[in-house]
């Protein structure tokens, strides 16, 4: 059973959370998307969007080093609070899914990366044929 302990005790902790970013970024994903995860938690990734969106902070961008730390306490204790309060059995079945890279977020991005991987070889071979037409034209002229 994964832990559910997101907070660092000490810099090794703190640099070994940092490292499982991609996981809580697919985990949070995953929680997102999951209709059991109740619609007012998701409004608090919302919150979290506009607060870092929406120009005026709680400590303005122009105080050095503070400035930008706001941002991050909201984006960091927010995340942890949605991820804290999602229901516990669907967390652990999130986590579940993507040690086996079942996760929504992989298959979201394979999907996406076939499309445009399809729609890049379509704009190649679009080019290609106006490529062809203008030097079958333009050996004709001379």
């Amino acid at each position: 059973m994964p832990s559910r302990s997101f907070r660092p005790r000490n810099w090794g902790e703190a640099f070994e959370t940092a490292r499982k970013m991609p996981t809580y970024a697919r985990l949070i994903w995953g929680l997102a998307r999951d209709p059991r995860v109740p619609v007012q938690q998701k409004a608090v990734l919302a919150g979290i969007a506009a607060y870092l969106a929406f120009p005026i902070d709680l400590i303005p961008d122009f105080i050095p080093v503070l400035g930008e730390l706001d941002d991050l306490a909201v984006l960091v204790l927010g995340l942890d609070w949605f991820i804290r309060n999602a229901p516990p059995e669907v967390v652990d079945e999130h986590m579940a899914r993507i040690a086996r890279h079942e996760d929504t977020l992989s298959r979201d991005l394979e999907k996406a990366g076939g499309l445009l991987e399809d729609r890049a070889k379509e704009v190649r071979a679009t080019l290609d044929r106006i490529m062809s037409r203008e030097r079958e034209g333009g050996d004709g002229q001379q």
